[in-house]
């Protein structure tokens, strides 16, 4: 057996990198990617080294587990029936198998030297059903972009089909809570789309980013201002918590028009999963998209954006690491002193 470095969470506010976890092995619809970089989820990530995520039934935050989902990498190997994925392609999201090996999990594993992507086409053509593919979150990117841009790419796609889900467009009127990397790109995205955007934080810098980056229309340091003050009364089509915090759905509800949305993006903590619909405004609705719906369907329009110049992956993340750093770069986003750190698994 064969073994890699990786980041592992051995347990609640403890990870590390570890040279004992088994590398992938193929199978014969299997790809192996050497791994050059891997964003950091300031949400999903942070939660489970703190250990506040909740478990999702599927080995997420059981300890050891094998941290990132954010990772991009090129293809060095296939397997025997591989058919449409060439040696030298750049992929995101390479992934490990739920039972790595030597007593680890994986929370997909992509913060690791090595993982794999699976050639699903070549799979339906020889019988086999999207039920037995080994993973379906998968998507190719192009040379011209950086292994530290594709880093943030999922991130981008996340927050781009969220706009859509939303039904950012013009005329709507939409107030963000939270400029964090995913915040920020949701303003982007919405403000694409022809919306109305404000949105609320409590650093300066980030909310100057909104203004420079989003052209958002007006920003409000809750820190600072008084948002009731700062609002006036104004009520909002769609009101989007990017924080992950249940009190903010409820007093966002209460910026609302009638019949408009509150939209729950950011991850919620373990101990704030139940949500009282009875402390939500009357006729308005709640909508969960913790879990992105229709990422990989809208990646390649979000490639074609970054191509064109219109989103710049740079503006979303503010550090490059090397993965030996996750300390730090944990630290960084949970002090807030980093917009999204990528950390690089360069040899």
């Amino acid at each position: 057996m064969e073994y890699m470095k990786a980041v592992v969470v051995t347990a609640p506010g403890e990870v590390t990198v570890r040279e004992d976890v088994p590398k992938p092995v193929l199978g014969e619809y299997e790809c192996l990617i050497r791994v050059h970089a891997c964003g950091f989820c300031n949400g999903t990530d942070l939660q489970i080294i703190r250990g506040t995520g909740g478990d999702l039934g599927n080995g997420v935050s059981i300890y050891p587990t094998v941290l990132g989902h954010e990772g991009a990498g090129e293809v060095i190997a296939v397997g025997s029936k591989v058919r449409h994925i060439q040696v030298g392609e750049r992929w995101i999201h390479p992934n490990l198998y739920p039972n790595v090996g030597n007593g680890y999990t994986k929370t997909h594993g992509s913060m690791a030297e090595y993982g794999m992507i699976s050639d699903n086409q070549a799979m339906l053509e020889d019988g086999y059903k999207e039920a037995d593919f080994p993973w379906v979150k998968q998507h190719r990117f192009p040379e011209w972009m950086s292994y530290e841009d594709a880093g943030v790419l999922l991130s981008l796609a996340e927050s781009h089909s969220t706009a859509r889900n939303i039904g950012a467009a013009p005329g709507k009127e939409i107030l963000i809570y939270g400029a964090g990397p995913m915040g920020l790109a949701l303003a982007l995205f919405c403000t694409l789309e022809g919306a109305s955007v404000t949105q609320i934080d409590s650093h300066d810098d980030r909310l100057e980013r909104a203004v420079r980056i989003a052209k958002v229309g007006t920003v409000i340091n809750r820190r600072k201002e008084n948002v009731d003050e700062r609002l006036k009364g104004r009520e909002f089509d769609v009101v989007v918590d990017c924080v992950g915090q249940s009190g903010i759905l409820y007093e966002g509800s209460q910026r609302l028009k009638n019949n408009g949305t509150v939209v729950s993006v950011g991850v919620l903590k373990k101990d704030d999963l139940q949500i009282d619909s009875s402390r939500l405004k009357a006729n308005t609705s709640l909508k969960m998209l913790n879990f992105p719906v229709g990422e990989y369907a809208i990646m390649d329009e979000t490639i074609e954006l970054i191509r064109t110049g219109v989103v710049n992956p740079k503006d979303f993340y503010s550090h490059v690491l090397p993965y030996e750093e996750i300390n730090r770069a944990a630290d960084l986003v949970r002090t807030r002193a980093a917009l999204k750190v990528i950390l690089s698994f360069k040899e």
